[in-house]
């Protein structure tokens, strides 16, 4: 890397993400301990699962910078990434396991961003400490692990929450302003994604953690089945995939979806290099009369009509701070059952993807019907 690489990238990221959350994201990859602010300061109520750069530089910066919310444990099963992010981040408690976790006198939120693979297991501890739980994307990298989340769920005195956070963005929450869906039109939707190059061995690619399907591409299936449920969301959605390496079928891949409602999708992750800045997107959206263009979530233009608008987003806002925000917001919250059928359609996708199955039909109902009988079964 040329010498001046990480000061060019510092000095992007604070035109994107403005000075503040650049020297976090900075700080967060060097592992460097960070001033405490006191204003507004709530008591110390959250702990954090899982302390690797997003829990620190997203979550700890959202929660602590911009809602004053102070941690009281973490839990990593590196203890390095553990003790650095609570020395980070001051926090009081490192704990040995979720359960010592959990079970922290004085919490009341979890928030949990650990390998993919412990979510559901983790989330599940958590509800049933009778917490409310923000656990990050996937919710469950399996239809097993997804029965134990909503068996869990539906036995919890807390909440639970998913961070997919593209819904909660800025130009996606203008658009749906916009929009007087029209029950008897089709929507489209495209999702262009130049994604982060990972390495051989990197942890997303573990057999047990659900490939770049679970790990990266349920966002923007997330974002359809969150876009379809606007107007109704669909019972039958057939899928056709392309891929260029049979080796490594879940990156450089196109994933086209049609419903028998009229709709489509079309979502192409691309890793064959990176952006400077890391992951960039390019959305394009129809439905009834309106046309929408957002590029990397720091500019929207709309169409309706005769009417054209453009709007930009500084900081960048790809939805982290209100998706974030969620345990704290009776604004924010999002339908579970929403949740729920973007992780069917994933998981459905990610068999394809396991087994190379070039075209398949994920039917919404039976997925339920299984999910049920996963639960009942329980």
């Amino acid at each position: 890397m040329h010498p001046q690489a990480p000061l060019r990238k510092l000095a992007r990221f604070a035109r994107i993400y403005g000075p503040g959350r650049a020297l976090f994201k900075a700080a967060g990859r060097l592992r460097l301990r960070l001033p405490t602010l006191r204003l507004r300061t709530q008591p110390r109520d959250i702990a954090v699962a899982g302390c690797g750069q997003f829990a620190y530089a997203t979550i700890g910066y959202f929660l602590q910078r911009r809602f004053g919310r102070r941690v009281l444990g973490c839990f990593d099963t590196d203890a390095r990434a553990a003790a650095t992010l609570a020395r980070g981040l001051g926090v009081p408690h490192q704990c040995v396991d979720i359960d010592a976790l959990v079970a922290l006198p004085g919490l009341r939120t979890v928030y949990i961003a650990s390998n993919h693979a412990s979510h559901a297991d983790y989330a599940a501890r958590a509800l049933a400490a009778g917490l409310d739980v923000y656990v990050e994307k996937p919710v469950a990298v399996s239809l097993a692990q997804l029965a134990l989340l909503e068996q869990a769920r539906r036995r919890a005195s807390g909440r639970l929450f998913a961070g997919y956070n593209r819904p909660f963005s800025g130009a996606v929450r203008d658009l749906r302003r916009q929009l007087q869906p029209d029950p008897a039109a089709g929507i489209s939707l495209q999702c262009f994604v130049a994604g982060h190059v990972l390495a051989a061995d990197h942890w997303y690619r573990h057999p047990a953690e659900g490939t770049r399907i679970c790990g990266n591409v349920g966002h923007w299936l997330d974002l359809f089945v969150h876009m379809l449920a606007w107007r109704g969301t669909p019972q039958r959605l057939d899928v056709a995939l392309t891929w260029v390496d049979d080796s490594e079928r879940d990156e450089n891949l196109s994933i086209a979806i049609a419903t028998e409602r009229g709709d489509l999708c079309a979502i192409m992750l691309t890793a064959r290099n990176e952006p400077f800045e890391g992951i960039n997107e390019s959305i394009q959206f129809q439905h009834a009369d309106v046309t929408c263009k957002i590029d990397d979530f720091r500019e929207m233009v709309l169409w309706q009509g005769v009417r054209r608008e453009r709007r930009r987003y500084w900081p960048k806002d790809p939805g982290h701070r209100d998706a974030i925000a969620q345990p704290f917001s009776d604004e924010l919250r999002r339908d579970w059952h929403e949740v729920l059928d973007s992780t069917l359609l994933m998981l459905h996708i990610t068999d394809m993807v396991r087994s190379a199955t070039r075209f398949s039909t994920c039917d919404l109902p039976k997925a339920r019907q299984e999910l049920e009988r996963l639960i009942a079964s329980g």
